[in-house]
């Protein structure tokens, strides 16, 4: 699936990233990925996660693949929900790199909306870095409002 320029720059830019996922007995287990990289054309999303501070997220993706990401602005709460079929690869250092530029931007973002500092330095850790390299099948809108929960419909390149 194609991914546009202007939602590429929203999910690369310093949003929450929520991770969502599911064991074999479908009990959901939640993450926070530090960082996205999008692929555009190839409509993939790779989101940088720390293993040490979310491994069952980790492991639900190895074990079955399936993941859904959301995206959201905190100062406006405009969101997307990406979601698909992952693997679970090494970080590589353009990763790394781009994750702790996101954990510079995105906490500065919070920090200024009035989050204290400390708080939000344990949402963010880049330790044990992976990365779970999500080939995009849909995209919802989830922005809060009547176009919750629709299907974006503006994939184009």
């Amino acid at each position: 699936m194609l991914i546009d320029g202007d939602l590429a720059a929203f999910l690369e830019s310093p949003v929450m990233i929520i991770l969502g996922t599911s064991d074999e007995y479908l009990r959901p287990q939640i993450g926070r990925g530090v960082g996205a990289m999008v692929a555009s054309t190839e409509g993939r999303v790779d989101v940088t996660v720390s293993n040490r501070q979310w491994p069952m997220a980790v492991a639900n993706v190895r074990a079955n693949g399936k993941l859904a990401v959301t995206f959201a602005r905190p100062h406006d709460y405009v969101s997307y929900q990406v979601k698909g079929r992952a693997s679970v690869i090494d970080a590589s250092p353009s990763h790394i790199a781009s994750s702790r530029q996101y954990i510079a931007a995105v906490s500065a973002a919070l920090v200024g909306l009035g989050l204290e500092d400390w708080v939000a330095a344990q949402w963010f850790s880049d330790e044990e870095p992976l990365v779970l390299s999500l080939a995009v099948e849909s995209i919802y809108v989830q922005t809060p409002g009547q176009q919750a929960g629709r299907t974006f419909d503006r994939q184009r390149s």
